[in-house]
């Protein structure tokens, strides 16, 4: 008996949710990706622990799937358990007054729709998050920003699962940096819900803002293309005064097909499914990108997509 046969039995045993061989291609914003051997969908912070446990006693290999943006899953799927939540999308409100918002929302909300339903209460900080696909989880796991904002500004503590334990870590010990966390660095930490604190501010600047930031995005960014956003993170400043797109494009690759994959003639720094593109086909793309940005420039891309699954990377076995 495999350790997935025999996880599926301690799953249904304990009545937590899952499914196997589903396809998690519709779980990822770039519509791409083979099946989890067990897709795992607890409904509450006991209910994760307790399969997280499983996975550990059972020597299961999890992977932990938010709202699959900023994501590339393999053609050949995930084996063993992916944890993907299924909590109620809903805020709880810890502290409210004239100065300030304290909330708490889970890690399995949309993105957008906290950033929509925190501006609406009237208060400041999260209009960008507004514009940032995925699930909460990620985009505190990734340090989402964009017009000069980052979660981290706004984060007040983040509840996680951690060796067994569900514990609240404050931001100062979150390990914040520009598209990185501790988080991502650690993914035995299972982010389970996310603190805000938000000043407040003017309702009408507030709208004012998040249109701003809207309109922004759809200048700038493909449209009703499925993509992961961006591939990689931009040079620091010491390394390239250049952004990421604008090293790709130096290097002739705007617009590039690889089957049915495309770096965005609208961002360079987009790949983008033109409707049957595989996992390989993406991947394909990033290999070149960061191969030919070095040639022509010198700087080596660091990517920001994260890749789950069987890729065939230089220098490994798989």
């Amino acid at each position: 008996m495999t350790g997935a046969t025999r996880l599926a039995e301690e799953l249904h045993r304990k009545n937590i949710p899952f499914e196997r061989g589903v396809p998690l291609a519709p779980f990822t914003t770039f519509r791409i990706g083979g099946p989890a051997e067990l897709l795992v969908r607890p409904r509450n912070y006991t209910q994760t622990a307790q399969a997280f446990e499983l996975t550990q006693l059972l020597n299961v290999p999890y992977f932990f799937l938010g709202g699959g943006s900023n994501l590339l899953v393999s053609d050949y799927g995930i084996d063993g358990a992916v944890l993907h939540p299924d909590f109620p999308e809903e805020i709880q409100i810890l502290e409210q007054n004239e100065q300030y918002l304290r909330a708490r929302v889970p890690a399995s909300a949309r993105a957008p729709w906290t950033g929509k339903r925190l501006s609406e209460l009237g208060y400041t900080g999260l209009e960008f998050l507004t514009t940032i696909p995925g699930n909460l989880g990620g985009s505190v796991i990734q340090n989402a920003g964009c017009y000069g904002w980052e979660i981290k500004d706004v984060l007040a503590s983040i509840t996680v699962l951690e060796k067994g334990e569900i514990r609240e870590i404050p931001t100062a010990e979150a390990g914040f940096s520009y598209r990185n966390s501790r988080f991502k660095n650690d993914r035995s930490i299972i982010i389970l819900a996310a603190e805000f604190k938000l000043p407040a501010g003017n309702p009408a600047e507030i709208n004012s803002r998040i249109e701003e930031y809207k309109q922004r995005r759809l200048k700038s960014q493909p449209r009703n293309r499925r993509s992961a956003g961006s591939i990689f993170k931009n040079p620091p400043p010491e390394v390239s005064a250049e952004k990421a797109w604008q090293l790709i494009d130096r290097s002739g690759l705007r617009g590039t097909v690889i089957g049915d994959a495309e770096i965005s003639t609208e961002h360079c720094n987009f790949i983008v499914n033109r409707g049957r593109a595989t996992a390989a086909d993406v991947y394909a793309l990033i290999r070149l990108a960061e191969e030919k940005v070095f040639v022509v420039t010198g700087v080596r891309l660091e990517r920001e997509v994260v890749l789950a699954g069987r890729f065939d990377e230089p220098g490994s076995a798989a």
